[in-house]
């Protein structure tokens, strides 16, 4: 039997590959995009909220400098990921969206969305797990991820 620290050693031992894993797949799936890791994310964290986002909002869920955040956008817009337009509620304030058919590629299963491998590689793993042993795993991740979101 395992004590719980030798149990969080190792799952440390498993973040730090997952983690690592993932930056070098979401290098590889932005630079194939034309964009840079730090675009993509930001692109990640605009296409996962709920809601618009200004860029100030932006700058405090990603933790980048406003002025880096503004090259960003810059850089999205650019690149057809993103719109920014006036606030519906308050036309003074501006709102960045992801465009709707670029959220549309990435949330289908078409070959041209980079994560429809990496989803198909974790449904076949899902596979081996129970309902229940997914929706243990999907709590921890949730509150792993809630440490996280404090500044």
């Amino acid at each position: 039997m395992s004590s719980k620290g030798a149990a969080t050693t190792r799952i440390m031992d498993q973040f730090q590959e997952l983690i690592a894993g993932s930056v070098l797949n979401n290098e590889r799936i932005a630079r194939s995009l034309g964009l840079s890791v730090v675009d993509w994310q930001a692109f990640g964290v605009i296409a996962r909220a709920k809601q618009s986002l200004t860029a100030g909002e932006i700058s405090s869920l990603t933790r980048l400098p406003t002025s880096t955040t503004t090259r960003v956008l810059d850089r999205l817009e650019h690149q057809g990921f993103v719109n920014r337009q006036a606030d519906q509620a308050d036309r003074r304030r501006i709102v960045i969206r992801a465009r709707p058919e670029v959220m549309e590629r990435f949330t289908s299963d078409n070959e041209d969305n980079p994560y429809t491998e990496i989803k198909e590689s974790m449904q076949d793993i899902h596979s081996e797990f129970t309902l229940e042993e997914l929706l243990v795993v999907e709590r921890y991740l949730r509150a792993v991820n809630s440490g996280f979101q404090s500044p």
